[in-house]
């Protein structure tokens, strides 16, 4: 990405970058291999975010809400089994959750 800016004018301020959809997704679902707690930071507020975090908590993962863009998942307490048709079918990216249950469960 390349920004070019004409002028003559100094620049100055801050901007804030939100965090990747994609990447966001992935490492949800790759809280699933930690038997523990996970933080995340810099999470983009969109819906595939919060259906990623609603599956979870449907498998048994503890879902905390530690500000607008920070997430705390504690998965040692997930089990495996079915998570709701109605919220994985609502994600493409749902394949990140069948890869991390297979490797934390085997099946």
């Amino acid at each position: 990405m390349r920004i070019s800016i004409n002028g003559g004018k100094t620049l100055y301020g801050e901007i804030t970058v939100s965090g990747m959809k994609n990447a966001a997704v992935a490492v949800i679902f790759a809280c699933l291999l930690v038997k523990g707690k996970c933080v995340i930071e810099n999470l983009p507020n969109i819906s595939d975010v919060d259906t990623s975090l609603k599956i979870l908590s449907s498998c048994g993962a503890n879902i905390r809400r530690m500000s607008s863009t920070v997430v705390e998942i504690d998965c040692r307490r997930v089990e495996c089994g079915k998570s709701p048709y109605e919220l994985v079918r609502k994600m493409r990216a749902s394949y990140y959750f069948l890869g991390s249950m297979l490797s934390r469960f085997g099946k």
